[in-house]
């Protein structure tokens, strides 16, 4: 079995250990780096490292079919969905699902899974 790969040599954080976090259930970059310390040393490896967590996440909510906004009830499929019929903006995404139009808590994240789908 291969050792993970080590992506934060400050704290000695590895990949499997970002998963894990994700897996675990972090919401966000800063609920992973909280527990694991990445990017808190010399902060070369923070950018990187946001992105892989934040892609981690996304692929969380996909595959797990997670809802993406508690007030409305969406799911990522309705996301992916809407995306799938044309939408070519959060705004449009939005437009067709009304994710991100109650409390707004939501918006960032979902801004987020859209540029991913758009992106494939």
């Amino acid at each position: 079995m291969e050792d993970s790969k080590v992506v934060c040599g400050c704290h000695k954080v590895t990949e499997d250990d970002l998963k894990n976090e994700v897996k675990n259930g972090a919401k966000s970059f800063e609920e992973v780096q909280a527990v694991t310390k990445v990017g808190t040393g010399c902060g070369h490896c923070l950018e990187n490292n946001k992105e892989l967590v934040n892609e981690l996440i996304i692929k969380r909510k996909l595959d797990g079919n997670e809802i993406v906004c508690g007030c409305f009830k969406v799911k990522a499929e309705d996301v992916v969905n809407a995306v799938k019929n044309g939408a070519k903006s959060f705004e449009e995404v939005q437009a067709i699902t009304k994710v991100g139009t109650g409390c707004g808590r939501c918006v960032e994240g979902n801004k987020a899974l859209v540029d991913y789908l758009l992106k494939k």
